[in-house]
């Protein structure tokens, strides 16, 4: 118990130097005039396609996938974030702490994570009754535990992508972006994952938001409940073997790190 208490306070001690850093880089106005705005824009960008293709049924396809889509466009900078400490020279301090890097890593960079959140749940509120997009009332709460499952399981992803960065500083920007496309090309997003063939479908079975996304689509259309638990529990399956990765990524660059030298106070 001890242990868990322990962990908890780096998460949180972590997680508030993050959002810290994040209030100093950001204003209020210029994140709701800078970034939300913009991903706003972008969600209704799509679904003026669907106008365009004089569809409705198109139209309502293309918002709900690029408004939960948001939520891995906020996450995946997490990806650049966990080389922070690298590039301070204090990641060798981390690794020869008691505790897990990965618990302060995380912490570090959870604000990608309510940041992701706010622009997927803000998409999907502020942008359906432009286009005539209905949205049971009853609903939401549901809609919004399946989007934070998406932000949740895209964040584990992302420090996943982290841990592989480490050790290659110089792809810390161009991993994150590549991560964003397949998730936008195979999670079917805007196209369906059916007009894929079976390898690329399968590809994106195994990414983040895919199932969390049916589940959106399910809730906002029929809205069979079994169908959405399944769906919801295949996002929880997806998003634990993204964290089970990310503890064994950081596990063997720690134990590597220790065995070689190979982490060392240098800024590259």
């Amino acid at each position: 118990m001890t242990g868990i208490r322990d962990d908890a306070r780096v998460l949180r001690y972590a997680a508030l130097c993050g959002f810290q850093d994040f209030a100093g880089t950001y204003s209020v106005w210029s994140w709701v005039f800078g970034l939300f705005l913009r991903m706003m824009t972008q969600v209704a960008f799509f679904a003026s396609i669907g106008r365009l293709l004089s569809s409705q049924q198109a139209v309502e396809y293309l918002l709900i996938g690029n408004a939960v889509a948001a939520a891995p466009i906020g996450c995946l900078t997490a990806t650049t974030a966990t080389t922070w400490e690298r590039v301070a020279g204090t990641l060798p301090l981390l690794v020869a702490s008691p505790t897990s890097a990965l618990l302060v890593l995380m912490g570090r960079s959870v604000f990608f994570m309510a940041n992701g959140l706010a622009f997927a749940l803000g998409a999907l509120l502020l942008v359906p009754p432009l286009f005539d997009v209905a949205i049971p009332p009853d609903r939401l709460p549901a809609l919004v535990a399946l989007v934070a499952l998406v932000t949740t399981s895209t964040y584990f992803a992302a420090t996943f992508l982290g841990g592989l960065v480490l050790n290659a500083t110089s792809a810390r920007r161009t991993v994150p972006q590549v991560a964003r496309m397949a998730i936008m090309a195979f999670s079917g997003v805007s196209v369906p994952r059916s007009s894929f063939p079976e390898a690329l479908s399968w590809v994106g079975g195994v990414l983040p938001v895919t199932h969390g996304l049916d589940g959106v689509r399910e809730l906002v259309g029929a809205g069979r409940v079994t169908v959405v638990v399944g769906d919801a529990a295949l996002e929880a399956l997806v998003g634990l073997g993204w964290l089970l990765a990310s503890l064994a990524t950081f596990h063997r660059l720690a134990a590597a790190g220790r065995r070689d030298g190979s982490i060392v106070f240098s800024t590259v």
